[in-house]
């Protein structure tokens, strides 16, 4: 009798694991450059971040040359170079071009710019049901990962400071001060589906989802408009 309900447990199990097995999620990273569109987004978007807090009006008038050889390590360098100038043409700031004829030199520092990953899953690792010369189901190692949840998380951090000197007296004029952002993305998976996106960022917890959506509609856009007749030349 204890054999029988041993055997009708194995029986209605399996069936169980199966469905595990064929819900559980994989996480695939493509990517067509060096970096994906999520991590460029989340770590252009957390200097964007740190940046508008920095207030350029001291400088206001000045011909401010931004001396960007200090962040040649940093990998969105022309990005963060552009945006520091940008930013200080709102604030009435008057860049120079030309090192040699400026009054005043900004210089860019960073102590971090870059990204974390972590993946964790939920699930059954190893293990699989194989059957025995007796009939009997029993567990074994070594078989694949049965995961009924997985969570992909992805943190960008920036650390920089921004000071500026008189090019005459070499004489510091200003500085902004230590700035240090994070922010992340969370992607989670369950039960083979997702995934589902939480982020700090509002363009990277929309993304992808937006560009599915715009995919989509300029599809059905083609497929539905009406086909226009080609008369010939008139």
């Amino acid at each position: 009798m204890a054999r029988m309900s041993r055997k009708l447990a194995a029986r209605c199990l399996l069936p169980a694991i199966a469905v595990l097995a064929a819900s559980g999620c994989t996480s695939v990273k493509m990517t067509g450059t060096a970096r994906t569109g999520t991590e460029q987004l989340l770590l252009t978007g957390t200097w964007d971040d740190a940046l508008h807090r920095v207030d350029f009006h001291p400088l206001a008038g000045l011909r401010v040359f931004v001396d960007p050889q200090y962040i040649s390590t940093v990998v969105d360098k022309d990005y963060v170079t552009s945006s520091i100038r940008r930013t200080m043409t709102e604030h009435g700031v008057l860049l120079e071009n030309n090192k040699d004829k400026a009054q005043i030199i900004l210089e860019p520092s960073f102590g971090a710019y870059g990204t974390d990953m972590r993946d964790t899953s939920l699930g059954l690792p190893g293990m699989s049901l194989m059957p025995s010369l007796t009939g009997a189901t029993v567990a074994s190692n070594g078989g694949s990962n049965l995961n009924m949840s997985q969570t992909n998380r992805e943190d960008a951090v920036v650390k920089a400071i921004l000071y500026a000197y008189d090019v005459k007296t070499g004489k510091l004029v200003w500085e902004s001060g230590w700035l240090l952002n994070a922010q992340g993305v969370r992607d989670h998976f369950f039960m083979g589906s997702g995934p589902y996106r939480l982020s700090s960022r509002g363009e990277v917890e929309h993304y992808p989802d937006e560009a599915q959506t715009q995919t989509r509609r300029h599809f059905f856009r083609r497929v539905l408009s009406p086909i226009k007749k080609d008369d010939g030349p008139q």
